[in-house]
C-alpha cells in the first residue's frame, strides 16, 4: 500500500512489524532471509524518502548479515556486495568516515571481478566504483585514483552506445575527470578531450534537459581554462556565452547558482583585461556581490569570491579613482585573508593583493601605517613563495616598490639596500619576453640612481643608465610606460653629464626629455616635472655652448612649469630659482632691465 499511496505511516508500521518478525525468526529460520530482505527494502525506501542516518546505519548492519547469507558462488552474492558497497558510500557522504569509502571501493572491486565484460550489470558497478574513486581522489588527492577513474569511465562509456539514456552522464563525468587531471598534470590533450566530450554531452542535453546546466558550467570552466593557457579570445567569448546560459537555468535557491555567478563574473573580468570595456567590469562586480550573498560567512567558497571581488574593485579604482572602491577592496581583502589559514594554497595570493591595495591607499593618503603593513604582508607572502614559486617575482617587485617608497619618506639606507637586493632577484626571474621585465628594469634603475645620490658610486649610475636603455627597448613608442622611463633616463644622463662633463650625455638627455614631454599632455601630473627637467638641461647646454635659443626655450619652459606649480606647490621654489637664474643670464647677455626686475621679483 505504501508503494501505491506513499503513506509514510504504512512504511513505519511495516518496518516495526518486520523488526518484530525478525526477532521471532532467528538466523537459520526458513523465513529469516525473506524477512531480512523485506526489512532492508523498507528501510531503504524510508532512507530515500527521509535521509535519516539511523536508517542508513541499520541498513549497513543488515546488508552485512545478508552478505553472510549469500556466500561466494551464490546467485545473489554479487548483488549483495554491490548493495552493501553503495550503502557504505552513502554513509560516507553523511559522516565522511574514510573507512566507509575504503570498504566501499574494496567491495565494488570484488563485485566487478564477478561481473565480467558484457555482464548486464557491469556498467552500474563500474559507475559506482568510479564515483567512489573520484570521491577519494577529491579527499586525498591520490593521482592513481584519478587515473583509475578515467580508465573505468572510458570502459563504461564504451558500453553505452549511441541512444543509451546514461551516455550523456558518462560523457560528462569523464570530461570532468579529464579536466581534473589537466589541473594536476597540465597535459593539453586532457583539456582538449574534455571540451570535445562536453560539447558531445551538450548535444544529448538540449534546452529543457534537467542536466543541461552542470554541463554548461563545466564547459564554461574548461573553455576559460584553455583561454588562460592559449589566450584565444574565442574561448573566452564562448565561456561567457555558456556561462550566461547556465546562470539562466539556475533560479534563485539553486545550490549551484553561487558558483555560476562567480564563474561568469571571473570571465567578464578577464575580458575586461583584454578589451577594457567598463561594462564588463561593472557587471563582474555586480555578479560577485550577488554570489557573495549566496556564500555567507561560513560558506566554503566565500573566500574565492571575496578575493575576486577585491581584484575587481581594485581594478575599477585604478581606472576611475573612486576611493570607496579601494576602501571596499581592502575590507574584502582582509575578510578573505582571515578565511585562509596557514597552509592554505591561496594565502600567499591573498596577502599579496591586500598589500598592493594598502600601498595604493598610502599613495593617496600617505598614512605610514598602510605602507608599514604592506611591507609586513609582502614579507609574509614572500615566505609562502620561496625560490622556484611561479608568483615570487611579482611579490619581490611589489616589496621593492614599498621599500623604495619608505626610503623616500624616511631616508633609511637599509630600505634602499634591500629594495635593490629584491629588485635584482625579481629581474633574474623575469626572462626576455616576460611582460613585467620592463617595469622591473625601470624600478631597479631608479633605486640604483637613488643610491648614487647617497653614495656617489659611479657604477650605480652607469648600471642605472644601462638598465633604463634596456627598459626603453621594451617600452617602444606607444607603450603606456614609455614616458616615466624617458624621464628617469633623462635625469641619469644629466647627472652623469654633471659628473663627467660628457657633451653626448647632455645631448641625449635633452633628446629624451623632449620625447618624454611630448607624451605628457596638458593635465598630466608629471608634466610640470618634465618641463622643469628639460628647461634645466637646455640651460646647462647654454652654459656650455652659449646658444641663445637654448636659454630662450629654457625660460619659456620654466614659465610653463611655474603655471603648473602654483603657490603652495612643493616644487614651486625650484622652478622660481631656475627661472631667476635663466633670466639673470639673459640680462648678462642683453642687458634688458625687465629681466633684472623680474629676477628681483622672483
Amino acid at each position: 500500500r505504501f508503494e501505491e499511496q506513499a503513506e509514510v505511516r504504512d512504511l513505519e508500521e511495516a518496518i516495526q512489524l518486520l523488526r518484530a518478525a525478525l526477532e521471532l525468526r532467528p538466523p537459520g529460520h526458513k523465513w529469516w532471509s525473506s524477512t531480512l530482505r523485506e526489512l532492508i527494502l523498507c528501510l531503504s525506501s524510508r532512507y530515500k524518502s527521509q535521509g535519516e542516518v539511523n536508517d542508513l546505519e541499520e541498513l549497513v548492519t543488515l546488508r552485512r548479515a545478508e552478505l553472510e547469507l549469500y556466500p561466494r558462488g551464490h546467485s545473489d552474492h554479487v548483488a549483495s556486495l554491490h548493495n552493501l558497497a553503495c550503502d557504505l558510500s552513502r554513509r560516507y557522504s553523511k559522516t565522511t568516515a574514510i573507512r566507509d569509502l575504503e570498504e566501499s571501493i574494496e567491495l565494488h572491486r570484488a563485485a566487478l571481478e564477478l561481473r565480467p565484460s558484457r555482464h548486464r550489470d557491469r556498467s552500474s558497478t563500474l559507475g559506482e566504483l568510479t564515483l567512489c574513486l573520484s570521491t577519494r581522489y577529491d579527499r586525498l588527492g591520490m593521482v592513481t585514483d584519478l587515473e583509475e577513474v578515467i580508465e573505468f569511465e572510458r570502459a563504461a562509456l564504451m558500453l553505452l552506445t549511441q541512444g543509451h539514456p546514461s551516455r550523456g552522464e558518462s560523457l560528462h563525468k569523464l570530461a570532468c575527470n579529464l579536466r581534473k587531471r589537466f589541473v594536476k598534470q597540465a597535459a593539453m590533450q586532457d583539456l582538449e578531450e574534455a571540451i570535445e566530450l562536453l560539447h558531445a554531452t551538450l548535444e544529448l542535453r538540449p534546452p529543457g534537459h534537467r542536466d543541461r546546466s552542470p554541463t554548461l558550467d563545466e564547459l564554461t570552466l574548461c573553455l576559460s581554462t584553455r583561454h588562460d593557457k592559449l589566450g584565444m579570445a574565442a574561448d573566452l567569448e564562448e565561456a561567457i556565452e555558456f556561462g550566461r546560459a547556465a546562470l539562466k537555468l539556475l533560479t534563485q535557491g539553486h545550490p549551484s547558482r553561487g558558483e555560476s555567478l562567480h564563474n561568469l563574473a571571473c570571465n567578464l573580468r578577464k575580458r575586461f583585461v583584454k578589451q577594457a570595456a567598463m561594462q564588463d567590469l561593472e557587471e563582474a562586480i555586480e555578479l560577485h556581490r550577488a554570489a557573495l550573498e549566496l556564500r555567507p560567512p561560513g560558506h566554503r567558497d566565500r573566500s574565492p569570491t571575496l578575493d575576486e571581488l577585491t581584484l575587481c574593485l581594485s581594478t575599477r579604482h585604478d581606472k576611475l579613482g573612486m576611493v570607496a572602491d579601494l576602501e571596499e577592496a581592502i575590507e574584502f581583502g582582509r575578510a578573505a585573508l582571515m578565511l585562509l589559514t596557514q597552509g592554505h594554497p591561496s594565502r600567499g595570493e591573498s596577502l599579496h593583493k591586500l598589500a598592493c591595495n594598502l600601498r595604493r591607499r598610502f599613495v593617496e593618503r600617505t598614512a605610514m601605517q598602510d605602507l608599514e603593513e604592506a611591507i609586513e604582508l609582502h614579507r609574509a607572502a614572500l615566505e609562502l613563495r620561496p625560490p622556484g614559486h611561479r608568483d615570487r617575482s611579482p611579490t619581490l617587485d611589489e616589496l621593492t616598490l614599498c621599500l623604495s617608497i619608505r626610503h623616500d619618506k624616511l631616508g633609511m639606507v637599509a630600505d634602499l639596500e634591500e629594495a635593490i637586493e629584491f629588485g635584482r632577484a625579481a629581474l633574474k626571474l623575469l626572462t626576455q619576453g616576460h611582460p613585467s621585465r620592463g617595469e622591473s628594469l625601470h624600478n631597479l634603475a631608479c633605486n640604483l640612481r637613488k643610491r648614487f645620490v647617497k653614495q656617489a658610486a659611479m657604477q650605480d649610475l652607469e648600471e642605472a643608465i644601462e638598465l633604463l636603455h634596456a627598459a626603453l627597448e621594451l617600452r617602444p613608442p606607444g607603450h603606456r610606460d614609455r614616458s616615466p622611463t624617458l624621464d628617469e633616463l633623462t635625469l641619469c644622463l644629466s647627472t652623469r653629464h654633471d659628473k663627467l662633463g660628457m657633451v653626448a650625455d647632455l645631448e641625449e638627455a635633452i633628446e629624451f626629455g623632449r620625447a618624454a614631454l611630448m607624451l605628457l599632455t596638458q593635465g598630466h601630473p608629471s608634466r610640470g616635472e618634465s618641463l622643469h627637467k628639460l628647461a634645466c638641461n637646455l640651460r646647462r647646454r647654454f652654459v656650455e655652448r652659449t646658444a641663445m635659443q637654448d636659454l630662450e626655450e629654457a625660460i619659456e619652459l620654466h614659465r610653463a612649469a611655474l603655471e603648473l606649480r602654483p603657490i603652495g606647490h612643493p616644487d614651486r621654489s625650484s622652478s622660481l630659482c631656475e627661472l631667476a637664474f635663466c633670466l639673470s643670464r639673459r640680462h648678462d647677455k642683453h642687458r634688458v632691465v625687465e629681466d633684472l626686475e623680474e629676477v628681483v621679483t622672483l
